[in-house]
């Protein structure tokens, strides 16, 4: 087997996990993996307090940090449209989603960013860890928050509309990077305008 990341051959380890569990294996070797930084930080809302938005998501789980590798990935994943990346994160993706309960929500694109990036990058990660999850949501704008100061942000009407019924209570949105946290917040606060009781969000990184 070779490594997504570097291309070179590498074996992976069996375990009893794997074998019971339907433990997904590894598509990227050990080297690689060691260079992307484990994030320590959750539920980091700061840059919300005393907004609209405040308690809109009940937690954010974030798995890395932003760091160069990450960097790197990210980017030849994206934009570079290395669809088969999705792979690269998917066993840790699938461990973090066992240890929750609720209906996954990915965050979705806006239509036309959809047509030039040619594929959901958020809904091929899921795919990748094999992990059931809905399409709740619409975005209705293209404009991006990162980009955004925070007075901006602030003024920004919400960024998404539901698109199903809400049925559940709990729900996990699930988007590729945590910025400045307005697209979960935004996400969150739109559940809960029509019914939900509890979200939860995990995202693959931290920025």
């Amino acid at each position: 087997m070779n490594c997504l990341i570097c291309a070179t051959p590498y074996q992976t380890t069996a375990t009893w996990s794997k074998l019971f569990l339907y433990e997904l294996d590894s598509s990227t070797c050990g080297r690689c993996f060691e260079k992307f930084d484990i994030s320590k930080s959750t539920n980091d809302f700061t840059d919300f307090l005393g907004t609209p938005y405040e308690g809109a998501v009940d937690s954010v789980f974030c798995l890395y940090t932003y760091n160069e590798p990450m960097k790197e990935y990210l980017h030849q994943y994206k934009f570079l449209q290395d669809v088969a990346l999705a792979k690269v994160f998917a066993g840790k993706l699938q461990q973090v989603f066992q240890r929750k309960e609720g209906i996954v929500v990915p965050i979705p694109m806006h239509p036309e960013k959809l047509k030039l990036r040619t594929f959901a990058q958020v809904d091929e990660l899921l795919k990748a860890a094999t992990i059931p999850f809905q399409q709740l949501l619409t975005k209705t704008t293209s404009d991006s928050q990162g980009k955004k100061t925070k007075i901006e942000r602030l003024k920004t009407n919400n960024l998404f509309e539901v698109i199903s019924t809400i049925e559940a209570t709990n729900y996990i949105l699930f988007d590729d990077i945590y910025t400045t946290g307005a697209t979960i917040h935004h996400a969150a606060k739109t559940l809960k305008d029509k019914g939900a009781k509890r979200v939860d969000a995990i995202t693959l990184i931290k920025g």
